[in-house]
């Protein structure tokens, strides 16, 4: 299995975050939230949604950024027929393993429902 991080394993199009957002299941952690919708796709899909209003310099919005896409890489094969968006939320500042630990966590949690 490859841990790279391909195009075919990114939602790029509009139609797909919205049909994500109308229909996904939210969860929610300290530092993050995660909309996420079964697919029939063998392959898990990452979306990210880091808003400005959330994170208003540029430096912490790609630091998420970053974060998000390691920890989805890394873990993306037992994600499988998943497709998720993640959004970043107002928090204190910590550590990037403490933020990338919350983002686990949730993943897991909605793989296991």
């Amino acid at each position: 299995m490859s841990f790279r991080l391909t195009r075919q394993s990114k939602i790029l199009k509009p139609s797909e975050y919205k049909s994500i957002f109308t229909n996904g299941n939210m969860t929610r952690g300290k530092y993050w939230q995660v909309m996420a919708i079964k697919s029939g796709a063998k392959k898990a899909k990452l979306g990210l949604a880091i808003s400005k209003k959330v994170h208003r310099l540029a430096v912490e919005r790609n630091r998420f950024k970053r974060i998000a896409r390691e920890t989805f890489r890394l873990q993306q094969a037992e994600l499988n027929n998943w497709e998720f968006v993640i959004m970043a939320k107002h928090a204190k500042p910590a550590n990037n393993t403490i933020i990338a630990q919350d983002l686990l966590a949730l993943l897991t949690k909605i793989v296991a429902k």
